[in-house]
């Protein structure tokens, strides 16, 4: 009998901590905070273009594209945010690629994870992020699937991010974003990103511009 309840109560025991981790975790990684409740409406307006680089049995070929999109999800007081991605790209060769993806995510200001990737941290100061399909145009410039930092000094500065994608293209490549406010709630941003295709040593590259406007 002592051995039944010993194994018990050390089974309570070894229990507790983990126990008390998942109790406190939403306060340990800020989840529960109160920016957590912050609600808006966004909308984002892109056009871009670049080249990129395909292999195929007769060699390397450099080829342009062009791209545009749209994006508008709604971020509600709680923890949830749904969107919807519209867009196309019109590839060298006379290729049309269409593009519908949606947003589903629980978003709080301080982390984020859902159908268009994961974030770490306030877009509104400093964040970590892995995500695609989330921001148009969604070839060019910081490209579909991409990953990277960004940083605001205060709410009314100019916005960076800095990182890495590589769809459309075959190569990694340095990707960048400037965004500079307008009006409060409205901004312009700008893409770039360049690389090189290690077996041909072509460019791949891409430009574009937008618009994201929030509603609070």
């Amino acid at each position: 009998m002592r051995s039944r309840e010993s194994s018990h109560e050390q089974k309570r025991r070894n229990g507790t901590p983990l126990f008390v981790f998942l109790l406190l975790s939403p306060y340990i990684v800020g989840f529960s905070s109160p920016d957590s409740s912050y609600s808006y409406t966004e909308s984002m307006y892109g056009i871009g273009g670049g080249q990129y680089v395909y292999h195929d049995c007769s060699g390397a070929h450099k080829r342009p594209f062009a791209d545009v999109g749209f994006y508008s999800g709604k971020k509600f007081d709680g923890p949830y945010r749904i969107g919807i991605s519209l867009g196309g790209a019109y590839v060298g060769d006379g290729t049309a690629l269409p593009l519908i993806y949606p947003d589903l995510a629980l978003d709080w200001e301080n982390f984020s994870i859902g159908t268009t990737g994961i974030r770490f941290g306030s877009q509104n100061k400093f964040y970590l992020e892995s995500k695609w399909g989330d921001q148009p145009p969604f070839l060019s410039g910081k490209g579909f699937l991409r990953m990277g930092f960004g940083w605001k000094p205060d709410p009314y500065s100019p916005g960076f991010w800095i990182g890495t994608n590589v769809f459309p293209y075959t190569n990694t490549g340095l990707a960048l974003q400037v965004e500079f406010p307008l009006q409060e709630n409205r901004s312009i941003f700008i893409n770039g990103r360049y690389g090189i295709d290690r077996e041909s040593t072509f460019d791949e590259y891409g430009i574009s511009f937008g618009i994201r406007i929030l509603t609070y």
